[in-house]
């Protein structure tokens, strides 16, 4: 990054970009976390290899349909919204499962826990995209994988410091330490310049950008926006198989698929 780059980069862009993370801390965490917790809920409950799988993989099930939801929430409520609802359902199935006194408990811990997975998975990083400056706009969305893989390596790190005690429950309420910071932080956060503007709300969206942007560069951005909306074509599925997003289809299922057949997961 040059010096000229940063010099169009305010603090507070800082800030938020290390706050939206935790969204993404927290999806590493929730999926890295239970490859060690799992030891010691498969002796405490006495689970078969079946019923092993289904704790396990109950955390996809819920992400799925978080996903699904979450693109049809954040386009009706906006990105901020979203992401402090997930920080509230990180809080509660990080409580739930630490608490769990069975495994039909558990298991629904784990499904909330996904749900949350699936909304901030793609929620934290577009709400980054949309706010900071488009010279630094590559650099600070990277800081949200960052921020997932450093959330596994800390799973990992307290599956081992709780290893000795078997203290899977404490591996799992941990969590809710960065789900409240992440709650409370976005709770006084702006919503994104893109969503207010396609909200019709472009005097929000201008005392938004004054507080990311130097004030010269609000009145060009906000006609760049408002011009990238109008061109941006069809929604919804039928939207996906438009020309102009093909080559990008391609490429995003290709990285999906590679990331699952090399063993990249942690669970």
């Amino acid at each position: 990054m040059t010096n000229k780059a940063k010099s169009h980069v305010k603090p507070f862009v800082y800030v938020a970009v290390g706050i939206a993370a935790l969204g993404g801390l927290l999806f590493g965490y929730d999926t890295g976390v239970i490859s060690g917790a799992i030891l010691f809920i498969k002796n405490q409950f006495s689970l078969s290899a079946a019923m092993e799988e289904i704790v396990v993989s109950a955390v996809l099930v819920g992400a799925v349909f978080g996903a699904a939801a979450g693109g049809v929430l954040t386009n009706r409520f906006g990105r901020r919204k979203l992401i402090i609802l997930a920080g509230m359902i990180f809080t509660l199935s990080a409580i739930g499962t630490a608490l769990a006194p069975t495994i039909p408990w558990l298991i629904t811990g784990m499904v909330v826990s996904g749900l949350a997975i699936g909304i901030a998975s793609f929620i934290s990083p577009m709400y980054i995209a949309e706010l900071v400056p488009a010279n630094v706009r590559g650099a600070l969305v990277a800081v949200n994988m960052l921020a997932i893989t450093t959330g596994i390596v800390i799973a990992y790190l307290v599956d081992y410091a709780f290893s000795s005690i078997q203290g899977w429950r404490y591996m799992f309420g941990l969590a809710a330490i960065p789900a409240v910071g992440l709650a409370i932080g976005m709770w006084r956060l702006p919503d994104s310049p893109r969503w207010l503007i396609s909200k019709s709300k472009v005097e929000d969206a201008k005392r938004v950008l004054e507080r990311v942007r130097t004030v010269s560069d609000v009145g060009p951005e906000i006609k760049d926006i408002q011009e990238s909306m109008k061109q941006q074509g069809t929604g919804g599925i039928a939207g996906l198989f438009q020309p102009s997003l093909r080559m990008a289809l391609i490429e995003g299922l290709g990285l999906a698929i590679f990331q699952q057949t090399t063993g990249i997961r942690a669970c």
